[in-house]
Parts: C-alpha cells; structure tokens; sequence
C-alpha cells in the first residue's frame, strides 16, 4: 500500500516542484550566459539584442518608473479578467439552459469572436476615451470566449443518467445546477481561466498599444519610436512577469477550489 499520509504527499509534491524549477532556472542560467558570451563578443549588435547584464541594469534603473506602470496595467488586465469570468460563465450557463439564447445569441458571439479586436480597439477609444475603460473592454473581448466554451463544454458533458438520478431524487434544477452540472464543469472552466488570464494580459497591452499615456504597453511604444531596445526588454520582462504572477494565482485558486479532483493529485497520470 502506498503511504498517502497528508504529509507525505505534501512532501512528494514540494520535491517534484523543486526538481521542475531547479531544471527550469538551469535552462534559463544557460540561456543568459550564452546571450552574454555573444553580446560581449560582438555577434549581434545591442541595439539587436542587448546582453542580459545591460537588461538586468535597466530593470534595476527604472523600476520605480515601471512599477506605476505596472499597476496602470494590472488594473486593465484584472478588470477585464473579472468582467470575462462572469460574463462568460453566466453566456455559457444561459446558453445550455435556454434554447432560445443558444438558438438567437450563440451565432452572433461567434461572429463577434472572429473580429480581430485590434480593428475594434479604435472605435472602443472614440466611443469611450482613452481611460482604463476600452482598454479593460479589449481585455474582456479577448478573454471571455475560452471561458464561455469551456464551461459550456463542462455543462453538457454531465452524464444525463446522472441528471435523470438526481431529478428521481427530489432535486430542484437549481440544486442539479450547484451539485452536478457546476462542479463537473469547474476543472474545464479552471483551464479556460489559465488561458484567459494571459490573453487579458496581450488584450490590454494591445490597448495601450492603440490609444494610452501610460501602462507597460506605451512603454513599449515609447522604446520603440526611441529605439531603445534595452527598455523594450525591460518592459516585456515586467509584462512577463505580471501575466505569470496572475497565472500562479488562478492556479493556486484552482488547488484549492479543486482538491478532490483527479487532476490535483500527485501522479494522477501514473499507472
């Protein structure tokens, strides 16, 4: 028998993600000292690709300045990513339960998914300004789908044997929803949130990309017209960074949310 003490499995865990990021940060050491070895040695010039070093220094440089961009940024990512969840989950719920929503509205979301949200970020910026407003909608636009396929996905896979069982047991079709269809979808609406949150994250950069004096995406334009490419870096880096801390967030959310799920537990792939 397996030992699957609660500390035991909390230790086999901790080792196999020590193991990943020790490999992982290795790949990235390597990596760094081989850009360093051919900037130093004039294979490509800095304005090209600057040397790691000259990168870390900006970073260093201008990390007050970039912090208040960064939160111009986080709040247009996060509000899109909030306003993405809920409509999403609520369309894909609607869209299930009513015929007529799937049937009349379904189509045009469709429709409205295949525009490419760059073409909409210039009318977003006339109709509502250049504020946190068109750029939290462009994030919306961009996240929200995942989100409303995968959780339709998971609210018609339930099993109707279940749902026929439940209903011969007295339950409502509200508590169908609560204890059957909801929780059967949330590992597949936990991994369209994953997917969400990093495209909230290119949503609002394209929209400061558009129209914006601040955020990390005008910073990025600013290099650009100024040819900074060490700033370039630097700004990505943060944007990085930014969409990674997020994306750790659902998932911890996802650990908690999820424990009993198959998904969650230690060599659930194993034999």
């Amino acid at each position: 028998m397996p030992d699957t003490t609660a500390g035991t499995v909390w230790m086999r865990r901790w080792v196999e993600r020590s193991v990943g990021l020790r490999d992982a940060f290795l790949v990235f050491v390597v990596g760094c000292a081989l850009l360093e070895v051919g900037a130093r040695a004039g294979l490509y010039p800095p304005y090209v690709l600057p040397a790691p070093s000259a990168i870390a220094l900006r970073l260093v440089e201008t990390a007050g300045l970039m912090w208040g961009h960064m939160l111009t940024t986080l709040v247009e990512i996060v509000g899109g990513f909030f306003l993405a969840v809920v409509v999403g989950v609520l369309l894909a719920a609607a869209i299930v339960f009513i015929p007529f929503v799937e049937r009349g509205f379904y189509p045009w979301l469709v429709v409205l998914q295949v525009i490419p949200k760059v073409a909409l970020g210039p009318l977003l910026i006339i109709w509502l300004g250049f504020g946190y407003l068109p750029k939290i909608l462009i994030a919306f636009l961009v996240a929200f789908f995942p989100i409303m396929i995968d959780t339709m996905v998971g609210m018609k896979s339930v099993e109707r044997d279940a749902v026929f069982l439940m209903r011969s047991m007295g339950a409502s079709q509200r508590s169908t929803f609560f204890l059957l269809r909801l929780p059967h979808a949330l590992p597949h609406v936990f991994g369209s949130l994953k997917v969400a949150v990093t495209l909230a994250t290119v949503g609002a950069i394209v929209g400061e990309f558009i129209g914006a004096d601040e955020g990390l995406g005008y910073v990025l334009i600013f290099a650009n017209g100024s040819m900074d490419t060490t700033l370039m870096f630097a700004a990505l880096i943060w944007i990085s960074a930014v969409a990674l801390v997020l994306y750790m967030v659902v998932g911890a959310i996802e650990r908690a949310c999820l424990s009993w799920h198959v998904s969650q537990r230690s060599g659930a792939g194993a034999a």
